[in-house]
């Protein structure tokens, strides 16, 4: 194989983790407005654009989001070979459903938030980091990284009070699996293997 380090994150319908990073570090989702505003946006575009949301979580200068591309440019690498892959790889456009949702995702809320503060222009994302899931444990673990993470940026003070976190899908997991399972789900897919620097 010669290209080793296809870009994986410009094909539809696999499942993706992506982070997004508010410039230089400024807590724009500082309250409960806001976090709630971006919660609303992020579910009116996931409907819009039909994507796949498994899991979210929204801190005060990051978001992290887990989910799937419903294949809407057409190209997916499940229906394509080892070979067709690496030929199509430098030529497919960077147009994908991938870039479109992150893009609108953050072209709106930089929009809303810039007219709340009268501050038109302003710039509001550094960055986004995308990465294709590769299987069912690559998936629990970074789900397992989402339901963590108020804890970990001090949001709240107990894994068990992450659970409860409203400005995520953690609330709607709890429901449905119980405290015990996704306790369970921490033993069996624990989140310090998975990389994430923020």
């Amino acid at each position: 194989m010669n290209n080793v380090h296809r870009p994986f994150h410009i094909y539809d319908g696999h499942t993706y983790f992506v982070t997004g990073r508010c410039y230089k570090g400024v807590d724009y989702f500082y309250n409960v407005e806001r976090k709630g505003l971006f919660q609303k946006k992020l579910g009116e575009i996931v409907k819009e654009l039909d994507i796949g949301l498994f899991s979210w979580v929204i801190l005060n200068n990051h978001y992290h989001i887990l989910f799937k591309l419903n294949g809407m440019n057409g190209v997916t690498s499940d229906s394509l070979s080892q070979d067709e892959l690496d030929r199509l790889a430098p030529v497919i456009p960077k147009d994908s459903h991938l870039v479109k949702f992150v893009t609108k995702l953050h072209s709106v809320i930089s929009k809303l938030l810039n007219e709340m503060d009268n501050t038109p222009g302003r710039k509001i994302w550094y960055q986004y980091f995308d990465y294709c899931l590769r299987n069912e444990q690559d998936f629990w673990k970074h789900f397992n990284y989402i339901i963590k993470n108020p804890f970990k940026h001090g949001l709240v003070v107990s894994l068990h009070d992450a659970y409860f976190y409203q400005y995520s899908s953690n609330p709607i997991w709890l429901k449905r699996f119980g405290v015990e399972g996704l306790n369970e789900s921490f033993v069996k897919y624990p989140v310090e293997e998975v990389f994430i620097d923020d």
